[in-house]
């Protein structure tokens, strides 16, 4: 099989993106409106989100190179028993420490899943056609992140926190059969590795430009998200007094515009390359930082303001994401799984460290949320304009 694409991907492969790719909003979003129950029975809720993340970060140097070594698809399958045993594990956890540890085996099966996603595109795509097909499952991921926060929410209401869990097992078990049913392995045999220690691979992708300035892009857009789905429940479920089903809605307008973002992706594609779709994306988020900063310096932190700036940073996250993550992975397609591992890798350890900056900050101010988006969207455009670019017109 060669690295273009050679014909039209069928919906079942752009159904298993998304449901691989959605493993992920499934992790946080479902959880989101349980944070304040879980705090009240077991204690600080943002260890089982961080320690997820942390687990998902490393794992995926892991995955990677063994996904490059025996195939996509037993990865996939492996990856989807790990995440539904893990969260029916978790679904019965009674003390912080063994629901932490079960978050933990839950991000090392989700890595699985996001590995194989970004690297199966990579095998079977050019990097443009890629980026095409990565967005419309993205699209699936947005459709799916929307859904989680409302039947997140209904959960919370009858079943405090463990039916959320359960529903994530339920959620793991549907994507293992889908995966054994329709998915044909991406990558033939006569381009896996030979083993895990290839000479080289890892300074060779590390010492590429472009991956370096995608990755720097892809982590810097991330975190800046990462920060609203930590701080939403609390934010907009406490601060602004919107509770449960209020922040759950606020979580799916968000998914709304970052769907919306992802098809703008794709019509940007048809005559830009990836590179200058997601500079004029950056201004979409640093539009959205300047709305949310200014009133909040004038009069404090305004709700309106505060829901038009986020859902602007959502429509160019939705643009940026899709372009960054096959644009890690478009210089090397011999070792796709690799190179999708140390960028995912950069990405959660990025994520890791500004979720711990911003718990201690989480509980009835808005200010956490205002800092974040104010912080992260300037550096994301300084990086759009200046390293991206000179990445690709050097």
């Amino acid at each position: 099989m060669t690295s273009t694409v050679t014909a039209a991907p069928t919906w079942r492969y752009i159904v298993l993106l998304a449901l691989l790719l959605g493993a992920q909003p499934i992790a946080t979003d479902l959880y989101l409106p349980a944070l304040p129950a879980l705090k009240s029975e077991l204690g600080n809720p943002s260890l089982t989100l961080t320690a997820l993340l942390l687990a998902f970060g490393t794992s995926q140097l892991a995955w990677g190179p063994i996904s490059d070594r025996f195939g996509r698809r037993p990865i996939a399958l492996i990856g989807a028993a790990g995440y539904a045993i893990a969260c029916l594990a978790a679904a019965f956890a009674q003390s912080m420490p063994i629901l932490v540890a079960c978050r933990m085996l839950q991000g090392a099966a989700m890595a699985a899943l996001i590995v194989v996603a970004r690297a199966s595109s990579r095998d079977l795509f050019s990097p443009q056609e890629g980026t095409k097909i990565l967005s419309k499952g993205l699209s699936g991921l947005g459709v799916i992140a929307l859904v989680s926060p409302l039947v997140g929410a209904a959960l919370a209401a009858i079943t405090p926190w463990r039916g959320s869990l359960a529903a994530m097992g339920v959620f793991g078990a549907l994507v293992f059969v889908w995966v054994a049913w329709s998915f044909t392995e991406s990558l033939p045999a006569e381009r896996r590795s030979t083993g895990f220690a290839v000479p080289g691979a890892t300074r060779a992708i590390l010492s590429n430009a472009r991956f370096r300035a995608w990755t720097y892009v892809v982590s810097t857009t991330y975190a800046t998200l990462f920060c609203f789905l930590l701080g939403s429940s609390f934010v907009y479920g406490v601060a602004f007094k919107l509770g449960i089903f209020g922040s759950g809605l606020v979580l799916a307008g968000n998914c709304v515009f970052y769907i919306l973002g992802t098809v703008w992706c794709r019509r940007m594609l048809a005559t830009l390359p990836p590179y200058r779709a997601t500079a004029r994306a950056s201004w979409f988020q640093l539009a959205g930082a300047i709305v949310t900063l200014i009133p909040a310096i004038l009069v404090g932190p305004w709700l309106p303001a505060m829901l038009a700036g986020q859902f602007l940073f959502s429509v160019g996250h939705g643009v940026v994401q899709p372009c960054a993550q096959a644009g890690a992975v478009a210089d090397t397609p011999k070792n796709a799984g690799r190179a999708a591992a140390l960028s995912g890798f950069a990405m959660m350890c990025v994520a890791f460290v500004v979720g711990q900056v911003m718990s201690p900050f989480l509980g009835t101010s808005a200010w956490p949320l205002v800092v974040s988006i104010s912080i992260g969207a300037p550096i994301l455009a300084l990086l759009a304009h200046t390293l991206l670019r000179r990445a690709h017109v050097s």
